[in-house]
């Protein structure tokens, strides 16, 4: 009977340290687990943020590159990056590579991001002009409020329907409609006096059209002259090519009036981006900027031009006059069945090739809170289009 009791005595010792080691073994695995856990999380959590510091030093000048990795400390574990230009289908893209480690763990993400457009700062309307419009914009439909290009409207997204450094009086029955903080107005006759708005920037108003983007003069002429995306340069209209797109450049030889006819583009295409008539001084001299025929699709982008007037085509994004000269005197009739419809999504598709090819931040960083520069705060200069894990 003691021998008995004693065996079972044994067996139960034995048997509880085989337990007990079973549960700190598996006590162990879970803390393992547990640490292996958050030590992974963690890592991701330094790759990702890191990937967005380097996003936002990229907004604020888009030449970053590095010419090798890099390692810097963050979230008490260390990240190694690197920042690389690459092309891909023509476009050129940054190629952000970013390694995290954090006890012993590791995390990598690689990034493809591309330039995007913004809406320049000085456009505050559907037609924004240094000058006087009474006579310029005559009985044409103007709307300030967003639309897409699916032709629908963003609601509560648009600008004033007419921005200008002097009164407007709205002498020939234009139809005019806008944004005011906030609230859209559709277009009518009159017009609600709150989406006309005189502004003078101070007044210092762009004097060219690379000053309204925040650039350094002949850079918008550059990428004209690179021929990327279509874009051209070229001193006489006769020597376009058709349809219009990328950056469109016409410098005249002379301030002599000249007629600029856009031709009909083929089926499915429009004319599009970014369409410049300008020389020095703002002194070149459209008299009629028109499509051939009433039927053709809208010029769909942002439309700059020093004096320019009879502007018989449709616009959907927006028009910009750097003149200070515009038309006192003359009528202009006749354009009714003609309009300018503001567009954000187009005004930012036409900016995208700029901001591909310019060396140049410009101010497309310019936040709706401070109205500063060089934040990324704001609308981002490259926006990712590719993230893997």
């Amino acid at each position: 009977m003691g021998k008995a009791i004693l065996i079972l005595i044994l067996g139960s010792i034995v048997l509880f340290g085989i337990v007990n080691m079973n549960t700190n073994r598996y006590l162990n695995n879970d803390t393992d687990n547990s640490v292996g856990f958050y030590a992974e999380a963690r890592a991701k959590s330094i790759a990702c943020s890191m990937t967005q510091m380097i996003l936002s030093q990229i907004a604020d000048s888009m030449g970053y590159n590095t010419s090798s990795s890099k390692t810097a400390s963050l979230l008490g574990g260390t990240a190694e990056y690197s920042v690389t230009k690459v092309f891909f289908a023509e476009d050129s893209l940054k190629r952000i590579y970013v390694k995290a480690s954090f006890l012993g763990r590791e995390h990598e993400v690689i990034t493809y991001c591309s330039p995007g457009g913004w809406k320049p700062p000085f456009i505050r309307g559907a037609w924004t002009a240094n000058a006087n419009l009474n006579k310029t914009i005559s009985d044409m439909f103007i709307d300030g409020r967003d639309y897409k290009l699916d032709g629908t409207i963003v609601p509560g997204n648009g600008v004033y329907g007419v921005s200008s450094s002097v009164p407007f009086v709205n002498t020939q029955s234009a139809a005019i409609g806008g944004t005011h903080n906030g609230v859209d107005y559709p277009m009518t006759y009159p017009e609600n006096p709150d989406i006309i708005e005189q502004y003078n920037w101070g007044g210092i108003f762009p004097q060219s059209p690379d000053q309204i983007l925040g650039y350094p003069e002949g850079t918008l002429k550059a990428i004209a002259q690179s021929g990327m995306e279509g874009s051209q340069y070229v001193t006489n209209v006769n020597s376009l090519k058709w349809p219009l797109k990328g950056v469109t450049y016409v410098e005249p030889s002379s301030s002599t009036t000249f007629t600029f006819q856009l031709e009909t583009p083929p089926n499915g295409q429009v004319n599009k981006g970014m369409l410049i008539v300008h020389r020095a001084g703002c002194t070149s001299s459209l008299n009629g900027l028109k499509a051939r025929n009433k039927t053709d699709p809208p010029f769909v982008g942002l439309i700059i031009t020093d004096y320019s007037f009879h502007h018989h085509l449709d616009v959907l994004g927006a028009m910009m006059q750097l003149s200070p000269n515009l038309e006192l005197s003359k009528e202009c009739n006749g354009n009714k069945d003609h309009w300018v419809f503001y567009s954000s999504e187009a005004i930012i598709k036409a900016t995208e090739v700029v901001a591909k090819y310019s060396p140049h931040l410009g101010n497309n960083n310019s936040t709706r809170l401070t109205n500063k520069t060089g934040s990324a705060l704001g609308e981002r200069r490259y926006s990712a289009i590719a993230y893997y894990e």
